[in-house]
């Protein structure tokens, strides 16, 4: 969403932003109640992703481990922040955890 000078922002509540996003063919962040639309990516910026997730992957899949890549929402900050990082390396039992 662009911000529009002549019009206050919407703000959002965690609940609404992601009954929001569920529903959303575009990708959007969270930041402090406002939501913001997803630039799509390059082949370049593609092609980094992907090298430096094999390399993360590679030293750290020994030791239980998971790398993510973009399509992972991230709640970095408990109902303030959620990005969705370009790579997201974890190595926490709660994130490894499989859910079907």
């Amino acid at each position: 969403m662009l911000a529009d000078p002549n019009h206050p922002t919407r703000r959002y509540t965690v609940e609404e932003y992601l009954a929001f996003e569920e529903k959303s063919e575009v990708r959007h962040e969270f930041y402090q109640g406002e939501v913001y639309a997803m630039a799509g990516g390059t082949v370049n910026h593609n092609l980094l992703i992907d090298n430096i997730k094999e390399l993360l992957k590679s030293h750290t899949k020994s030791r239980g481990c998971r790398v993510f890549s973009e399509n992972m929402k991230v709640d970095v900050l408990s109902g303030s922040y959620m990005p969705y990082p370009d790579v997201v390396l974890t190595c926490h039992p709660f994130d490894l955890r499989v859910i079907i």
